[in-house]
């Protein structure tokens, strides 16, 4: 395990760590010039709960896909926030300027 302090603001670890259990935590942040590399052999998953635990949001970046299970998902722009791309249960929505489409027959089967 990496180097551990006990702050005032919560605790530090710096260095490599290997987490064995689930860990619970309110904030994880990297320092400022540094980014937070999540790791795992199968698959990083977030899970989001409201005040009564119940899951309410979860997104799983696996080896062959990257899965997001939510009432909305929304993709934005990161200078402007506007919304590029959001999909729930009764329409998608893509927000863009242009649309770019690679492959007409996919184009083809949308319709």
């Amino acid at each position: 395990m990496g180097n551990l302090r006990v702050t005032k603001k919560g605790i530090r670890l710096e260095g490599i760590s290997e987490f064995l259990l689930p860990l619970y935590v309110k904030e994880i942040h990297s320092r400022k010039d540094s980014p937070l590399v999540l790791q795992s052999d199968r698959n990083v998953t977030v899970n989001a709960r409201n005040h009564l635990g119940q899951l309410t949001g979860q997104l799983t970046v696996g080896a062959d896909a990257v899965e997001a299970q939510c009432k909305r998902f929304e993709v934005r722009a990161s200078e402007s926030g506007k919304v590029l791309f959001s999909a729930d249960e009764d329409e998608i929505v893509i927000g863009a300027d242009r649309l770019k489409v690679t492959d007409l027959n996919l184009l083809l089967d949308l319709w």
